[in-house]
This record gives structure tokens, sequence and C-alpha cells, in this order.
């Protein structure tokens, strides 16, 4: 990129490119200048002040009492308990989220790509959740497994009097169950674009070669939507890693290094590293486990690039352009 830029500057001078092109190029970067100017002033730039800020002490509000601490905050983020119990719920969340979310998500769009009566109904209303906004959503929740005046406990109480189980902060599966609720629509989706791109002429060519339904789906169907499914897994992925506000939103924010409103075994680590920073002022040692954790997802992110060769499908080679 350099050398292109070069040789187009030194052409410039030299006179060699007609008025034409100096237009082109002078309404390219006059063009391309907003998103320039934004990405710099929005994305690299505090990228390199938040790498900064997570070698020093700062606060959030005090920059004369800023102090250079080198890598004492990864030192101290690596050395305490909450790290890793963070660490481990989310790994635990993610590792049952997103494989049973997307189990669903394909089941449920292999029988919505099926001829059927109110089949565009039927999409529209397990598409519905995926629309609504989160807080809302986790209200809603919040209210029907409420211990004390849930809906369901008090459903449950017409055949078992008494009952008030506390859900919220007893049942880790509630959120699984919330979560996977809420996205499900939109993997749906995702999943039955990849469904009606599978070429018909090869499931008539697998039914006439003797193979059912179950043969076809698996021989035929799944290989062509490995690339839809490492799609998903990539996304799905990053987002439970990150998961914040729809567990501050139903437990509360604080929790092993504050008080105890939001259960340990459900304490993640962007809630973790949200309490550092904005209950307990350590915006340098929060901006430290953030970095910790963009690795983390980075690594993963790679894992899963590098893997994909051996598992994922490609009608096109991503080498030799040729088919495989």
């Amino acid at each position: 990129m350099q050398d292109i830029t070069r040789m187009v500057r030194e052409t410039w001078h030299r006179g060699k490119l007609g008025t034409r092109t100096r237009r082109e190029i002078r309404d390219f970067y006059m063009f391309t200048s907003p998103w320039i100017i934004g990405f710099m002033l929005l994305s690299l730039i505090p990228l390199i002040i938040g790498l900064l800020t997570s070698f020093t002490n700062y606060d959030g509000l005090n920059i004369s009492n800023i102090k250079w601490l080198a890598l004492r905050n990864y030192q101290r983020a690596f050395e305490s308990s909450d790290l890793y119990t963070s660490l481990k719920n989310t790994f635990v969340y993610t590792l049952l989220v997103v494989p049973v979310g997307n189990l669903f998500a394909l089941i449920l769009a292999n029988m919505l790509n099926r001829a059927m009566i109110g089949r565009s109904l039927f999409r529209a209303i397990y598409y519905l959740p995926s629309i609504l906004p989160l807080a809302g959503a986790i209200q809603a929740w919040g209210l029907m497994f409420n211990m004390n005046a849930g809906a369901v406990n008090a459903f449950l109480s017409l055949f078992v009097p008494g009952t008030a189980i506390n859900w919220i902060n007893e049942h880790f599966v509630l959120m699984l169950v919330m979560f996977s609720w809420w996205q499900l629509g939109g993997a749906m989706v995702i999943y039955l674009a990849g469904l009606q791109g599978v070429p018909e002429e090869l499931r008539e060519a697998a039914t006439m070669d003797g193979a059912n339904s179950v043969q076809v789906f698996f021989s035929v169907v799944l290989p062509l939507l490995t690339p839809v499914i490492f799609f998903q897994l990539v996304l799905g992925i990053i987002g439970s890693l990150q998961i914040l506000d729809s567990a501050i939103l139903l437990y509360g924010r604080t929790g092993l290094s504050g008080t105890t409103s939001m259960p340990g075994d459900l304490y993640m680590y962007m809630v973790y590293v949200y309490s550092q920073v904005f209950d307990f002022q350590r915006y340098g040692y929060g901006v430290a486990l953030s970095w910790i954790f963009f690795v983390i997802v980075l690594v993963l992110t790679i894992i899963l690039l590098v893997t994909s060769r051996y598992w994922v499908y490609y009608e096109v080679s991503q080498e030799g352009g040729t088919v495989k």
C-alpha cells in the first residue's frame, strides 16, 4: 500500500497523470476521507490510548494523578481469582449456549424450509423475539420467573401449593434458555438462507440413488451448510463471550468482588470488567482486562479459522480457485 501511494505521489508531481486521472484520485480521497477520519478518531486512536491506559493507574477521572505501572495491572489480573472464576463461567456458558442454540436454529430452519400451511406466519413468529428490545425481553423474563410474584410459580402453585422456586438466582439454565430464545430467530433466518441455497438437483439426485431424507440431509445438505455453520459459530462464540447487558439486567452488575447480588456461578467476564471500571473506578485495570479478553477472542478465532479447512466445504477452493 505504501509503494502504491508513493508511486501515485511521484507520478502526480512529474505530471505523468492526466487531468481526468488526477480528478479521480482527488475524488477518491475526498469520498473516503470521512471514513478514514472516522476510523482514525473513533477506532485507531482510542485503541492506542486504551493500550497505553492499561499500563497506568488511571481511575477515569483524575488525569493529574496518573502513574505508569508498566505490567502491574496485567500481573494483578492473572493473580486474581475473580478473573479465572469469571472466565470459567463465561466459557461454560459459551460451550452450552452456542451448540444448543445453533442446533435448535438449524432444526427449526429445516422444518420451516419445507412446504407447509402457514409457513410464513411461523417464520415471523419465531423471528419476532430477535427484534424485541433486549431490556424489555429480560424484564418480561424477570417478571415471569420472579420467586414471589412470577407467573411461572403462580401456575405451578395450582398443582403444588406454596411453590416459590428462585428461578433467577438458582437456575443457570434459565439464562441459557432466555439467551437462546432471544437469538434463535436471527440464527434461524441465516440457516434458512443457507438451506435455500442448496441446489435442488443435488437432493433429487441423491433421492434417485436411493437415499432417504435423513441420508440426504447428512450427506448432501449438511456439507453444503458448513460455511454457514462456521459463520454462525464464529459470531456465536464472540457474542457469547461478550455477554454483559443481559446478565446485568437480569442479575445485577456486582458479584464476587463487591456485593453478592449476582450468583457466583453466573458472574461473567465482561461483568467483571464492567464492575472494575464503573463500580471501583479501576479504569486502567479494567482496560487491561479488556486487552486480555481481546487476545483470548483473537486466539479462539484464529483456531476456528485454521481448523475450518478440515471440515468446511467450499465449492471454490480458497487457494487455487478450482472447484473442490
